[in-house]
This record gives C-alpha cells, structure tokens and sequence, in this order.
C-alpha cells in the first residue's frame, strides 16, 4: 500500500519527465525504472509483513486476555454461593438466592446468578451444561432441577420478553380485518 502524500524519488520523478516529454524509453531508463519499482516494491512488501506480524501479536494477545478473563468468570461462578447478602451474610439471616428465571418470546427459558452471571438451561445437570448441542463440564455443581428451586426460594421474580399468544394474536387480526372490510373508503 503506497502513501498518497509520499513524494517519488528524484530518479524516478526525473525518469517520468522525460518520458512525457520525449515520450520513448531507453533500454537502460527502463531497466533503472524497472530497478525503482522493484526496490519500492521491496519496501512496501518488508511493511506489510511487519503490519502481518504486529496484527498476528495482537490476535495472539487479546487471545490470552480472553482466555484469562473466561477463567476469571469460572472461577468467579465456582466460589459463588449464589446467596443475597455478600460477605456480611450471617448464618441465621433467611436463605434467599439470587438467581431469576426468564422466559423468552418463544417460550424458552433460563435462569441466571445476579451476583456471578451463571446461567442455567432445560437440559443442564449437575455434571454437564449443554451449550450448542455440546456438553462442557458444569463447574457449578447446580442443574437445571437445582436452580428452579432456587428461583421458588427467592424473593426476586421471574421476567420475561413479551409474549404472543398465537390464537388470541390470530382471533384479532381477523377481528380487525372484518371492521376495516365494513369500513366505506378507508384511506391510509
């Protein structure tokens, strides 16, 4: 990649103004250009492999960076009690987790820590949480049986996404349909 504001070289700049002007190339102009061209070739290719290597260092960098931060968060769900109340938690203190259930548009639902983010789906078990039709060890220890009756225990409730009941969605559509029919010269 050349740079627009970067200025040729007196031997080449001088090499074009008298092929403008006499508009034929010697044997030896053109093999002195072609010798130009080649070394600025050479240059432009020494960038772009130095550009190559620092993109390479930096893919490699933010790789370890999120590898360190996936096991800062697994460590983080692993020593979570997934309790309210924090350190000051004292032992006669009501039990009251801190986990929510939320349910999608679609029906599907799963349960989250507030406090570490775990999140808990149908098909997980104490051992396994299965992600993408894929089953990585549950560092946790909690199913999915386990955190619904977390979600019973405690005193957040559960949310949801708006919800469309197709049968009752379907009835008024076809509702409004017949009103706008008996409408005379309805215009939008």
């Amino acid at each position: 990649m050349t740079n627009p504001t970067q200025k040729p070289s007196p031997e080449l700049s001088s090499l074009v103004d008298q092929v403008s002007v006499t508009g034929m190339v010697t044997a030896e102009q053109f093999n002195s250009y072609l010798a130009l061209m080649f070394a600025k070739e050479a240059k432009i290719i020494q960038k772009e492999e130095a550009l190559e290597q620092q993109i390479a260092a930096r893919d490699e960098e933010r790789k370890r960076e999120s590898e360190r931060y996936t096991i800062a968060i697994i460590e983080n769900q692993k020593a979570c009690k997934h309790l309210k109340g924090g350190p000051g938690r004292t032992r006669g203190q009501q039990r009251d987790p801190a986990v929510y259930r939320h349910t999608f548009t679609d029906g599907k639902m799963h349960i989250k820590c507030t406090l570490c983010k775990a999140k808990w789906m149908p098909k997980d078990t104490a051992e396994y949480l299965e992600r993408s039709s894929s089953k990585i060890p549950n560092w946790t220890k909690i199913g999915w049986d386990k955190a619904f009756e977390m979600t019973e225990e405690s005193s957040n409730r559960p949310s949801s996404s708006e919800r469309f009941f197709e049968g009752i969605r379907e009835q008024q559509i076809s509702d409004t349909a017949r009103e706008i029919a008996k409408a005379p010269n309805l215009q939008f």
